[in-house]
């Protein structure tokens, strides 16, 4: 396990608990709190041995210690079968994939960051090395993957599909205000605006967006993970930056459906965010996964509205969804599927590159300032996130957004611009190298038939 963070320490804590299950390794960039994701998963500080060689992990591995280190090279040698990567930094997260997949390991995914990047060249790597690089459930794109894969084995037409932000929007009606990730946003007229009238769905929804402006309603975690399943799906957003609308649970399938059903999309198979705006005393969506589904048996989904199913106004869409995501509590089911059954997470996972995660700035960026990636949601300052096809690096291509934390912008941007090759000197990290192998695998003379190995040890 690489990484001891919150994503880290559940699985840790659900291994004890599991049969056919055993977690003995903790990797994080200080030793001692991988030690310490060990204490805080209740194993006795006598079994836990903090390793910085080699030499020690195997030792304290044939003591039937648990082993807390400081980086994959440390326990590359351990005979243990999968790596949870869960260190949430896009270059260390690539490192530890593609040494893992080398020295015959499966790999379950919880940095999206490097997945929107290289995904389907370490997903490749996987498959050459006879093992899994495999997304896991407790992430909402594992999850969202595996309904998507669920309807669409039952036949149904998918309409739209994604997740709930993060976090909801609670309204607290007595003061008028938004309380959102423990923050009080001043909401005056939303009172006017929580039930959507006939005919005006669109309209009124457009309003709440403006009267809830100060919230951010699309982040960069959001779009990293729709990228995600957007590669191993096939479904794709209806505009770049998505919609991001402000919704009530019950209004989803009725927003989330085509224009000519009163909805605000343009087409079938979408992929979308939405905010959960709740009372206080409604139920979350818990930043849960969604599928809307076309309603082809009038009777069939009449009956089911009765039972309590979530249906659009116009009766010709319907939502099912998953209202959780239980982070790494959830993952070792993933963990079993790959070791045990030689299967991906929710049935499916990024085989080919089909879309981007790129930046397009919102203000203007000078020549010499050095990117920066910032806070619990690695947002870079100045820029927003877009969703685009698929595009191998060139002058003239938008740039994959966890590319750019420490690239050096050597023209000056205007704003509201996408950043492209031809605006950044990038660093040379092994993200970067492993994306250029991504390239030439998928995008080259050799492209999809490549198998031949670079004398730096990529494909392509």
């Amino acid at each position: 396990m690489a990484g001891a963070g919150d994503f880290g320490r559940g699985v840790l804590r659900q291994a004890r608990s599991m049969k056919g299950l055993a977690a003995r390794v903790a990797i994080d960039v200080n030793p001692e709190r991988a030690a310490e994701a060990l204490r805080l998963a209740s194993i006795p500080d006598a079994e836990i041995m903090v390793c910085h060689l080699r030499e020690e992990a195997l030792q304290a591995w044939r003591e039937g210690c648990y082993v807390a280190a400081g980086g994959f090279d440390t326990v590359q040698d351990l005979p243990f079968d999968i790596l949870v990567e869960s260190t949430g930094i896009p270059e260390v997260g690539a490192r530890y994939a593609e040494a893992a997949l080398l020295a015959g390991k499966h790999v379950g995914i919880a940095t999206k960051e490097t997945e929107s990047v290289v995904g389907p060249y370490l997903t490749q790597l996987a498959y050459r090395q006879n093992r899994l690089f495999t997304p896991m459930d407790g992430d909402q794109p594992s999850l969202l993957i595996g309904l998507v894969t669920w309807a669409r084995t039952l036949g149904f037409e998918i309409v739209a599909a994604g997740k709930s932000s993060e976090y909801d929007f609670v309204w607290d009606e007595a003061s008028g205000s938004v309380i959102c990730n423990g923050v009080s946003y001043p909401a005056p007229g939303l009172a006017e605006l929580w039930e959507l009238p006939e005919g005006r769905e669109r309209e009124t929804v457009r309003a709440r967006a403006k009267a809830l402006a100060a919230i951010p309603q699309i982040s960069v975690p959001d779009l990293c993970e729709m990228v995600n399943v957007a590669n191993a799906t096939g479904l794709g957003p209806d505009r770049s930056e998505f919609h991001g609308l402000v919704l009530r649970t019950g209004e989803v399938p009725s927003l989330l459906d085509l224009q000519a059903h009163g909805g605000v999309l343009q087409g079938n198979e979408r992929l979308e965010v939405f905010n959960c705006l709740r009372r206080p005393d409604e139920i979350s969506f818990a930043g849960g996964v969604f599928a809307v589904v076309r309603c082809e048996d009038p009777h069939v989904w009449t009956l089911l509205r009765d039972k309590g199913h979530i249906l659009s106004r116009s009766g010709n869409a319907a939502m099912i969804y998953l209202p959780r995501h239980l982070l790494g509590l959830e993952a070792p089911i993933s963990l079993l599927d790959a070791v045990l059954n030689g299967l991906p997470s929710g049935g499916g996972h990024a085989t080919t590159p089909k879309f981007d995660l790129t930046a397009r700035t919102t203000q203007t960026i000078h020549a010499g300032q050095r990117l920066e990636m910032r806070g619990h949601h690695r947002h870079i300052e100045g820029l927003r996130p877009e969703v685009h096809p698929a595009a191998p690096l060139s002058p003239e291509a938008k740039v994959p957004f966890y590319l750019l934390p420490g690239a050096e912008v050597i023209r000056d941007i205007a704003p509201h611009q996408p950043i492209t090759l031809a605006d950044v000197a990038l660093p040379d990290s092994r993200l970067y190298q492993l994306r250029q192998a991504q390239d030439r695998l998928f995008h080259g003379q050799e492209a999809l038939s490549a198998t031949r190995e670079n004398a730096d040890g990529t494909l392509g």
